[in-house]
């Protein structure tokens, strides 16, 4: 067969051989020297070798430990390699094995960083691919116990323009935008229903549609700084109750973060919900409130995200020790697209700055202020802002000067009523052009 230490590899991988009559006994009694001039002598009296002659072969089976799943594989459906695809993505897996309510999860990854955390089939990832590059997309499937297989793809997104074969420059600028006192209808909306203004100039609106039928991407944000000391524990509730509110479809997804000294993702975006609440215990009390720092790095997490963005904030409002300022954290979720919902913890009447802190990081970034006291019932608080993301519209619009040079620029959205009278729209209040 060959050394001894080829067998003892195989045996040592849990395989069987098959050795033929032919072959030389294999005699690890032997030293090295001797057993190398048994197989020369044995090599010398060996007749000539024919073409039919039985030879060595090695079946390596795999072992399974108990619980392991067999069969067990997955591989990327969608995009393929050879398709052309550019913008929103829709990233499909397929998985294989003998129980497939086993898998535990799959993992999503974009050019080696963690998206999404899927752990319900069918597994998939809507993904903002931005502008157009190369792209290294893999996937990961958890079984019973270490067991992993994975997946990937290498592709080059193509600029919308490119698809049709004449070349045009295009670029859109979109909103989610809430109507007070408004559901969005069913059914195909007019782009005449609404008004969009930048810098004070009308712009073409292309598309309206109904956010409910968005998957949410929500970031759970929780402080737990020396200043939460005494409501720690209403906000860890609190975010309990928020995971179990809000992911409510297959798509949604959230991840937890929380900051003290320094911010830290005890969860990526997933949408297990046993996860996201095993996260929020890990949460221990800290030190100082680096608001500002836990702001800019949840924006960061978004890239690539598509779907509602939104983050809900459980904190007292008061910074301490972030390297960033009130400013660059409003300017991170803005580039973002990022709709901050601040939940004011046990918030005194007294401390008023805090409050105004609180109020300028939601309005000035499309999204709302709540408060929760120790009497509060936070349901009533995840279910206004449930309702508040789910019943807005998604607008489009193609800048009449496109492009720039990363100067803010303006919006303002008008829409009237069947009656006449101009209806108050909520929305972000500009963008950064890129």
């Amino acid at each position: 067969m060959g050394a001894p230490w080829a067998l003892a590899t195989l045996l040592w991988l849990g395989g069987s051989v098959l050795v033929s009559a032919s072959d030389p006994a294999v005699e690890t009694s032997r030293g090295p020297q001797e057993s190398r001039q048994a197989a020369q002598q044995s090599a010398a009296k060996k007749p000539p070798a024919v073409q039919n002659e039985q030879r060595e072969v090695a079946i390596v089976t795999p072992v399974l430990a108990p619980g392991e799943l067999r069969g067990f594989g997955i591989e990327i459906t969608s995009p393929t390699p050879d398709e052309n695809v550019a913008g929103r993505v829709r990233v499909r897996a397929e998985v294989a094995a003998d129980r497939p309510a086993a898998v535990w999860a799959v993992d999503f990854f974009i050019d080696g960083r963690l998206m999404f955390s899927d752990a319900k089939a069918p597994y998939e990832l809507l993904w903002n691919s931005g502008r157009p590059a190369e792209h290294f997309i893999e996937v990961r499937a958890y079984g019973p116990g270490r067991q992993m297989v994975s997946d990937s793809l290498s592709i080059r997104l193509a600029a919308p323009s490119s698809l049709d074969g004449y070349s045009v420059r295009v670029e859109r600028v979109e909103l989610h935008v809430r109507v007070e006192g408004e559901v969005p209808p069913s059914g195909v909306l007019a782009t005449s229903m609404f008004e969009v203004l930048e810098d004070g100039v009308v712009q073409p609106v292309v598309a309206v549609e109904r956010v409910a039928d968005l998957p949410l991407a929500v970031g759970l944000l929780i402080d737990h700084s020396g200043s939460m000391l005494e409501r720690l524990e209403t906000a860890l509730d609190a975010a309990g109750t928020f995971v179990e509110g809000l992911l409510t479809h297959s798509n949604d997804k959230a991840f937890v973060l929380g900051f003290a000294d320094i911010p830290i993702v005890f969860q990526e975006f997933t949408n297990d919900t046993d996860r996201l609440a095993e996260a929020i215990e890990l949460i221990e009390r800290g030190r100082y409130t680096a608001l500002y720092d836990a702001i800019v790095a949840a924006a960061a997490r978004y890239e690539g995200v598509d779907g509602r963005r939104a983050v809900i904030l459980l904190t007292d409002g008061a910074d301490q020790g972030s390297d960033h300022r009130f400013r660059e954290a409003i300017a991170a979720a803005q580039r973002a697209d990022v709709a901050l919902y601040p939940v004011a913890v046990d918030l005194s009447p007294r401390f008023p700055r805090q409050r105004w802190i609180l109020r300028e990081l939601a309005e000035r970034t499309g999204g709302r202020l709540f408060s929760l006291g120790r009497r509060s019932d936070p349901t009533k608080i995840y279910e206004a802002i449930a309702e508040e993301l789910r019943a807005q519209y998604r607008i489009s619009y193609v800048p009449l000067i496109p492009g720039g040079g990363g100067e803010w620029r303006a919006i303002e959205v008008r829409r009237r009523g069947d009656d006449g009278n101009e209806r108050r729209v909520r929305s972000r209040p500009g963008y950064f052009a890129q």
